[in-house]
């Protein structure tokens, strides 16, 4: 905010108090994808877990169905309505679920994504208007840098274009190791929702099934037809030789790796 014992009216201080203030008291309607053994922690034994996390943050709270996923995305879905104070407390709250379940995995060396990135656990996905998208990333991206900078977190949101998008909604995902920072840039990205009139998200959980979930699992976009390699020794029909590595779908940060067996899905 701005301060007044620099020179600043008292007078524009209070404006600025006051439009913080109705932004934190504005309604905002956010969807949080969140891996399908921890929807189980966060609905609890007779949906106890739900009611003591609403006690908490006094904001509205749903979870998708066992088979309602998020497309092309095998995880469940958490819809939270409330002001941005409340939302950030449900926010917090399953930060420290998907943590949680991550100790128990870790020593297993499970949940890891390739490359050398940061564990599932460390990441939370937020889905987001295409609107609050565009004001989250800033001209050139100014904004989104600011915040990864500030908090020393990394946010990635997806493309309207990028395969597995969702007409009219993108994913946010931020990462990073302490909580903490994760959770002050949520609170920032938060902000920026709450004062976007076009903010609001469809509040279904359920969406239409896609056919590529039959073929591909919720594994990633299919290979590219030039990076196709047949198994060494096999070859392919008419002679074609290999040089021994099957094809593998493309992981792009926005797939789960919490992946279950497919018949479940078919």
């Amino acid at each position: 905010g701005i301060n007044a014992e620099y020179g600043d009216s008292v007078m524009v201080e209070a404006t600025t108090s006051d439009n913080e203030n109705e932004t934190n008291d504005r309604e905002i309607t956010l969807k949080i994808l969140v891996p399908v053994p921890v929807a189980g922690t966060i609905i609890g034994k007779g949906g106890e877990g739900i009611k003591e996390i609403k006690s908490q943050c006094s904001a509205h709270i749903r979870v998708s169905g066992r088979d309602e996923l998020f497309p092309f995305v095998n995880e469940r879905i958490i819809l939270v309505v409330g002001t941005t104070e409340s939302t950030l407390q449900a926010l917090n709250i399953i930060q420290t679920k998907i943590r949680d379940l991550d100790s128990e995995d870790a020593s297993k060396g499970r949940n890891k994504r390739r490359g050398g990135f940061t564990s599932r656990s460390k990441e939370m996905k937020l889905v987001v208007a295409d609107s609050s998208a565009g004001r989250i990333i800033g001209k050139k991206g100014d904004v989104v840098k600011t915040i990864q900078s500030e908090h020393k977190v990394r946010v990635h949101l997806t493309g309207k274009e990028e395969w597995g998008a969702v007409p009219g909604e993108r994913v946010a995902t931020i990462s990073g190791k302490d909580p903490s920072l994760v959770s002050a840039a949520m609170k920032d990205i938060l902000a920026i929702i709450a004062k976007d009139p076009d903010s609001a998200l469809n509040k279904s959980l359920v969406y239409p099934s896609y056919p590529m979930y039959d073929t591909y699992f919720y594994g990633g976009p299919p290979p590219r037809q030039t990076s196709f390699k047949p198994p060494r020794g096999r070859g392919l029909p008419g002679g074609v030789k290999g040089t021994g590595a099957a094809p593998q779908p493309l992981y792009n940060g926005y797939q789960s790796d919490y992946h279950h067996p497919p018949g479940r899905f078919i």
